[in-house]
């Protein structure tokens, strides 16, 4: 089934093609569903190399990245649906499914992409996709949040660009494995951390966020903080060295800068009146609760295994819950159903709240082992008190949410009216004694559906009033109602019983501390009036404004002092180039101006190019091709050695393998060889105290050691000596490698099966590999598909299985191949 993987970005982006026609108003709400048929049908492990895409891309799904993409398509899903049926007819929807497709595409295609490039493409289109949704709307607003998204973006970009190359410098392959990320730097690690911390959203990088949400509009919100700040998690799962050494340094920024963010969102949250802002700065604390699970994984890579498995199930369940959020926001204010609405809304802010029997208690069991197992006894302290901040923060949306019910009193919001000469008594009970109130009946369940009872033609008994028809944007209930369902379902399928009573004692406490303040907001509503709106979105942006405004302000008068001072010199300047260049022109200047002549020479070189081209054969830069007879072949094999007649017989193999004789057991005499070679019996041959030895270049490759050693210790039959290198030479450029192949352990001599990877050594073998006929691609030193296909087909000419890996065993069969 991996047939599916190139249509996880190729459908969204064909949908983007077309979405500008009139009949494709439909495909956001269908584009992400081959990545959900992928999610559920791809085996892990399965990948499936495109040496035609990019520089060779490999797609492909491991445990992490099937639990994200599975959530992320079905959050794109239902926020597709909601677009199409809260957005069609609308101003400029064309252009709003334009970018939402894809955003899509670039949010999936970095999920099931395994290399470098992919990632760094998909990450690239889905940023500045997304500035078309947070502009959407056009205002003055939007337009602010934009400029801001976009700087703190291109930022990112270029941070995550230049760490990317750094990692495929430093790991020789587009396709890293977690071992060969153990050699990252700090540099290239503070590159990565920063360039996806932006889209984290972790203080101070986080003022995008509560700007971007308010502002774009309802299905980009979903999305935005649903799945997009996700892909932070992602990169440093796959390019941070989670699980193979300890970090602690980059560990407790992380948990610092995650308990930051944690602390300082949840307040500024709170007094916020716009319920998409509240719901931004509740983002910003979930992403710094994941950021401390993240460093205390790397502080301890004994927990990694299990907790980011924790943490992805989590990330999970706060992108479905946060992502119906804010489509219960805009339902809320627009769709029929009222009834069904707050109430979906209610079980949402409950399971985002952690509170017991509800999903997010399980989801925040599965990582709750990693704070109990923490040497920080504070820090249990600290993360109990952002549960109860998120606990007081979903407290006051559903307050608002009510609120909102009640602002909105017409249509559809589903309260009945006033009287205006000032009689409370609502008019739907003017209408209707019976026992149950038609109109709210037909409010709260009629999915808008609402009986006119003003005016004329009040008269719910049939004196001509129709009722008004469905209202479009109800339809967006068929995304949302799901996604409501699998949230409550979660604890069910993911979720033992010993899971569903988390932080049972912390929730209620939290109840308890929020109870007098709700009281009081109900009864006294102006004391708590002037906390509303007092710190603005944006915060920090909002501190800093003044400094950016007096640089700004100090550089145009500069740009304008320069001008006036440099103004005379100009002038100048500019009156001697003039009187040089006012030369009359000669006959030669005219008819070569003049357009046939001119023409006729841009013709007749633009031939002479072409025919160029055609006729002069280009190919990239190789190193030059030695055969075997020339002076210095690439491996030279000494003289056989004699063999006793009474010896036993040897059974030959495919193809000897190097061996690094011990010195010790050798005889001194014999014919001279260099480390390396080898006899055609499959012996070492002795190395001769007398002769000259070859100094390593000095630029080449510092002796490295080698990956984990082979467990078997050393025989008798096949001595290892960790003083002697392991060299692997080209001849024709001179250039060689030198590694470790035989390593001490505990004071024992131990094999090594692969040699660490580097440019040097992936130039040869790329090298090596060109000039016996089987093309890696281009000779850049990097591993990716070609390079690893064509190792493949190397190894099965050699009638060994072809695993695409780089070991010793094909080091030795390239040197010993003509």
């Amino acid at each position: 089934m991996t047939w599916l993987l190139p249509l996880v970005a190729a459908i969204p982006l064909l949908a983007a093609a077309f979405s500008m026609h009139r009949l494709s108003w439909w495909t956001p709400a269908v584009a992400a569903l081959p990545a959900l048929a992928a999610a559920l049908l791809v085996p892990i492990g399965e990948s499936l190399e495109l040496p035609w895409l990019l520089l060779g891309a490999q797609l492909g799904l491991d445990e992490i990245g099937r639990i994200f993409l599975i959530f992320t398509s079905i959050l794109w899903t239902a926020a597709g649906i909601h677009a199409v049926a809260s957005m069609r007819g609308t101003a400029h929807v064309e252009r709003f499914n334009t970018f939402f497709l894809l955003a899509m595409a670039g949010n999936l295609w970095l999920i099931v992409g395994q290399d470098l490039v992919s990632f760094y493409v998909g990450f690239a289109l889905m940023g500045l996709s997304s500035y078309g949704l947070v502009i959407h709307e056009g205002d003055r607003s939007a337009l602010k949040a934009g400029k801001v998204y976009l700087v703190l973006t291109l930022g990112a970009e270029l941070a995550l660009f230049a760490a990317l190359v750094m990692i495929a410098s430093t790991t020789g392959s587009i396709v890293p494995t977690p071992e060969d990320l153990v050699e990252l730097d700090d540099l290239a690690i503070a590159l990565l951390v920063v360039g996806l911390a932006v889209k984290a959203g972790l203080v101070p990088l986080h003022v995008w966020l509560p700007l971007a949400h308010p502002a774009a509009p309802i299905p980009a919100s979903a999305v935005l903080s649903g799945a997009m700040i996700k892909v932070a998690l992602l990169g440093w799962l796959r390019f941070l060295p989670v699980g193979e050494i300890a970090l602690p340094g980059w560990g407790v920024l992380f948990v610092f800068a995650g308990l930051a963010t944690a602390l300082y969102s949840a307040p500024i949250g709170i007094v916020q009146s716009n319920p998409k802002v509240l719901l931004a700065y509740s983002s910003v604390g979930k992403m710094g609760l994941m950021a401390i699970t993240l460093g205390l994984m790397l502080i301890e890579p004994a927990m990694a295994p299990v907790a980011a498995i924790g943490m992805a199930l989590y990330a999970g369940h706060h992108a479905l819950t946060k992502g119906g959020l804010f489509l219960g926001v805009g339902l809320r204010k627009s769709a029929g159903a009222q009834g069904l609405v707050f109430g979906g809304l209610v079980l949402l802010a409950l399971s985002m709240a952690a509170v017991p029997l509800t999903s997010g208690a399980v989801a925040k069991y599965g990582i709750k082992p990693i704070f109990v197992d923490s040497d920080w006894a504070w820090l249990q302290v600290a993360v109990a008190l952002t549960t109860a901040l998120t606990a007081w923060m979903m407290v006051r949306f559903v307050w608002m949410m009510w609120g909102l019910k009640r602002v909105h009193g017409a249509g559809l919001d589903g309260l009945p009216d006033q009287r205006p000469d000032g009689n409370d008594e609502p008019r739907a009970e003017r209408t209707s004694n019976g026992f149950f109130d038609l109109n709210q009946v037909a409010q709260w369940f009629g999915f808008g559906l609402r009986l006119d009872a003003s005016g004329e033609g009040s008269d719910h008994r049939g004196r001509g009033s129709t009722p008004p028809p469905i209202p479009r944007v109800t339809w967006a209930l068929l995304g949302w109602v799901p996604l409501i369902g699998l949230v409550i379902l979660y604890p069910l399928f993911l979720g033992s019983p010993g899971s569903w009573l988390t932080d049972v004692r912390l929730i209620a406490l939290a109840g308890l501390l929020a109870l007098p303040v709700t009281l009081l907001a109900v009864r006294r509503p102006a004391a708590l009036a002037t906390l509303v709106d007092s710190v603005k979105p944006g915060d920090l942006l909002v501190l800093v404004r003044p400094l950016l405004m007096s640089a700004q302000w100090t550089l145009r008068w500069s740009i304008r002092g320069f001008r006036n001072a440099s103004a005379p010199v100009t002038a100048r300047l500019h009156e001697r180039v003039s009187e040089l260049a006012r030369r009359p022109p000669s006959d030669l200047d005219r008819r070569l101006t003049a357009w046939p002549l001119a023409g006729g020479l841009w013709l007749g070189i633009m031939t002479l190019l072409i025919v160029f081209s055609l006729l002069v054969p280009t190919q990239r830069p190789t190193f030059p091709r030695v055969d075997r007879d020339e002076a210095r072949p690439f491996l030279a094999p000494p003289a056989p050695s004699p063999v006793s007649p009474d010896a036993a017989p040897i059974e030959p193999a495919p193809l000897p393998r190097v061996t690094d004789p011990d010195p010790s057991t050798q005889p001194s005499a014999g014919p001279t060889t260099r480390p390396g070679t080898f006899a055609p019996t499959g012996e070492p041959e002795a190395i001769s105290a007398d002769a000259p030895s070859e100094s390593v270049d000095s630029e080449a490759v510092d002796l490295v050691t080698a990956g984990s050693p082979s467990p078997e210790p050393e025989s008798a039959e096949r001595p290892c000596d960790p003083e002697e290198p392991y060299i692997f030479r080209d001849a024709a450029s001179g250039r060689e490698v030198v590694l470790a192949r035989c390593v001490s352990v505990d004071g024992a001599p131990r094999r090594v099966d692969a040699p660490p990877l580097s440019n040097a050594l992936v130039l040869l073998i790329q090298t090596r590999l060109d000039v016996l006929g089987f093309d890696p691609g281009a000779a850049d030193g990097l591993i990716g598909p070609r390079t690893r296909d064509a190792i493949r087909r190397f190894q099965t000419d050699q009638g060994v299985a072809p695993t695409g890996a780089i070991t010793f065993d094909l080091l030795d069969r390239l040197r010993e191949s003509d």
